[in-house]
């Protein structure tokens, strides 16, 4: 276990029991399993610690599998993931033909992780050690991220404390 980790999780959990946040139900690690077998790698630590120890969908994270979520949300982790993975961008709607800036594909182990209205997400790279969390905002560009922040826990951690200050303009980019 990673101290760091522990700490995090525990402050989490206690933010949850006093009500600062709705209380969700934890999942058993098979359901973890499952989803990593459907997602084909393995979801960062910490993120399995959520699920697992605060709750699916804890803190407007995106629930791991809607199903489990009593229905109360329209998009989950794996399916989300799953479909754009497998979405066929020359049909996209939203994708004006012949854009430059439309994606190929959805990037690999990129999973959306929050959703902060009008087609504005914020993704968890699952492809780097760090696990960045980057910003995709589609009214903008759909193939381009900017960098939220260099890891989930700080990100997280900024999410929780009121602090997470992003600007587009100035952020870091990342084109996959």
């Amino acid at each position: 276990m990673n101290e760091n980790e522990d700490s995090f999780i525990a402050r989490m959990k206690t933010l949850a029991q006093a009500g600062e946040y709705a209380w969700v139900e934890r999942l058993p690690e098979g359901n973890i399993v499952q989803a990593e077998a459907r997602l084909g790698f393995p979801l960062p630590s910490l993120l399995r610690r959520i699920y697992i120890e605060v709750g699916d969908g804890a803190f407007g994270l995106f629930p791991l599998n809607k199903e489990d979520f009593n229905g109360l949300c329209d998009m989950d982790l794996v399916e989300s993931y799953l479909e754009l993975r497998s979405s066929n961008w020359e049909e996209c709607d939203a994708c004006e033909s012949g854009s430059q800036d439309r994606p190929l594909i959805w990037p690999e182990k990129l999973l959306i992780i929050y959703d902060w209205g009008c087609n504005i997400y914020s993704c968890l790279d699952c492809s780097k050690l760090a696990c960045p969390v980057l910003r995709n905002d589609n009214n903008i560009s759909v193939s381009t991220y900017s960098v939220e922040a260099p890891s989930f826990q700080l990100w997280l951690q900024a999410l929780l404390d009121g602090t997470l200050d992003f600007d587009w303009e100035t952020a870091e980019k990342v084109t996959f």
